[in-house]
């Protein structure tokens, strides 16, 4: 009896599970679905980025020194031409005065040249005219000479035709024996005396005729030294000319020494004007790397200006993420606030060659490429280091039918989606094109108007099954 009671039961409740089994498969599943229609798909990526000025100045130091004065403080506005900066030159100025000093000296040098030149060819001409005159004077003396001994040669001649008449008068007595032997021999000793007088007077004469000839001895004397003195005239003369027209040695000498002079000159003169450091634009000092008594090289940074007309946002984008991004491309910016947030656009305005090492916020370290912002109309007042959001949006797709990827589930060696035709499920594989953060384009195996279950791991589902629709 116990027995047929316990089976009577069992069939009982096997019969209502079945029944109830039954009657939920009979029964629609509820499921959230998509309606799918054409629509505007594009990848976006949000990324920080800085508020700097578009105009940034770094000011270096031209000279080296003592850092004697700082006349600005960090965040204080500057306007163009302001002395920002001093440097102590005193031995630049002690330096040029040395300069200067030497070019003096240097013209005076030139000047001494030109006058010793002029003293040496003055010399030389008085020694030039004093050789002509003594050689005139020689030859003066010669004909004077000449003349003396011609007189005196005409005297001997006729003291001589006067011995030798009485020599032959004596002669003629001695044969007769008026005179003595001696008196005939003292006479014919006074015409004998008497020629070589003549012709000691003639040769005289002679030799003096010939000291006259210019092609003698003492003629090529006196040509020899006009000649030489004469050369070293000529020389200075053109050296002299050559100067006046500035084409001498010695002229093209001191140009280049005082030219030289003049460029350490020029040069130091300009490092002493650059002492002074001046604002190269208005702006407002951003940070300063000097103090008062520092002693500071050439090139050295001094300060930082950011310009007060307009301001850049900068963006530091994952290397990957930037291959999309294209100069002139319009980009979204938010600013936070305690209201609200504040939306405006901007347009890229530069992208760097290359990427830079940046620490994340988890303290790793990636590689950024550095895309400037401009901020477009409607820009709220920004100022240097505000945080801004930048919204890229890359790869947009017009007219593109689209579904969550968590719709997606793969399926024989794709991927499908459960969409429900004429109220029922039906695994449908699909094609997928790009992808965004939370879209999948489908370019094959939807239609517009086509019903999406949102959820492909909703618990019953499965070909075939009724599907109760939960649009949203």
């Amino acid at each position: 009896m116990k027995k047929s009671v316990k089976l009577t039961a069992a069939i009982i409740i096997a019969a209502v599970v079945a029944i109830f089994a039954i009657y939920s498969a009979m029964q629609p599943l509820t499921a959230e679905v998509i309606e799918v229609k054409p629509q505007t798909v594009a990848q976006q990526f949000k990324e920080e980025g800085i508020v700097a000025a578009s105009d940034e100045y770094t000011v270096y130091s031209l000279v080296g020194g003592e850092v004697l004065r700082v006349n600005v403080e960090e965040g204080q506005s500057v306007t163009k031409g302001d002395v920002l900066v001093v440097i102590d030159v005193s031995d630049m100025e002690h330096q040029l005065e040395r300069l200067r000093a030497e070019r003096k000296s240097l013209e005076g040098q030139e000047k001494k040249t030109y006058q010793d030149i002029q003293q040496q060819l003055g010399q030389l001409r008085g020694q030039l005219d004093s050789i002509i005159g003594q050689e005139r004077q020689s030859f003066t003396e010669n004909n004077q000479a000449q003349a003396q001994k011609q007189l005196e040669i005409e005297e001997i001649k006729r003291q001589l035709s006067q011995r030798k008449e009485e020599y032959e008068k004596i002669k003629i007595l001695h044969e007769s024996g008026a005179v003595s032997e001696k008196e005939l021999e003292d006479a014919r000793g006074v015409v004998k005396q008497l020629e070589n007088m003549l012709a000691q007077q003639e040769t005289a004469l002679a030799l003096l005729k010939e000291q006259a000839d210019p092609s003698s001895g003492l003629g090529q004397y006196y040509e020899g030294l006009k000649n030489a003195l004469q050369v070293q005239v000529d020389v200075l003369e053109r050296e002299l000319a050559q100067i006046q027209s500035g084409s001498a040695g010695t002229k093209q000498y001191f140009e280049g020494m005082i030219e030289a002079v003049d460029a350490q000159i020029r040069q130091v003169e300009a490092q002493i004007s650059n002492s002074k450091i001046i604002a190269p634009a208005s702006g407002i000092i951003q940070q300063i790397d000097i103090k008062e008594g520092m002693v500071i090289t050439p090139q050295t940074r001094i300060l930082t200006i950011d310009g007060t007309e307009d301001y850049d946002i900068k963006v530091y984008l994952l290397a990957e993420d930037v291959i999309n991004v294209q100069e002139g491309m319009t980009v979204d910016i938010i600013q936070e606030r305690k209201d609200q947030d504040y939306y405006f656009t901007g347009v890229v305005k530069s992208i760097a060659p290359s990427a830079v090492e940046r620490v994340s916020a988890l303290g790793l370290i990636e590689r950024r490429v550095e895309v400037t912002v401009k901020p477009g109309e409607g820009k709220p007042e920004l100022r240097p280091g505000y945080a801004l959001d930048v919204q890229f949006t890359v790869l947009k797709q017009e007219n593109k039918l689209a579904v969550p990827k968590t719709a997606l589930f793969p399926y024989d060696d794709g991927d499908a989606l459960w969409v429900v035709r004429v109220g029922r499920a039906k695994v449908q594989k699909v094609i997928k094109g790009m992808e965004t953060d939370n879209l999948v384009v489908v370019e094959e195996g939807l239609q517009s108007g086509d019903k999406v279950v949102k959820n492909p791991q909703l618990e019953g589902i499965e070909e075939g099954k009724k599907i109760k629709e939960m649009i949203k």
